[in-house]
């Protein structure tokens, strides 16, 4: 089944599909990655990233 995106926020599971990583390596980038978009924490167990934010990211990468 396609995964839909349209969302304007992320899970941080789907933003990792949306990605194309693994979660451990979106748990890396966030962690250790200077300019990498910073996760939004809802409750204490639940974060999302803004979708806009991973585009700037993904076009700032690209070459």
């Amino acid at each position: 089944m396609k995964q839909d995106f349209n969302n304007e926020h992320l899970r941080l599971a789907d933003a990792a599909k949306y990605l194309g990583i693994s979660k451990v390596t979106l748990y890396r980038l966030g962690e250790n990655a200077k300019n990498f978009p910073k996760k939004i924490h809802i409750t204490s167990r639940v974060c999302i990233y803004r979708k806009s934010d991973l585009d700037a990211w993904l076009a700032s990468k690209e070459v």
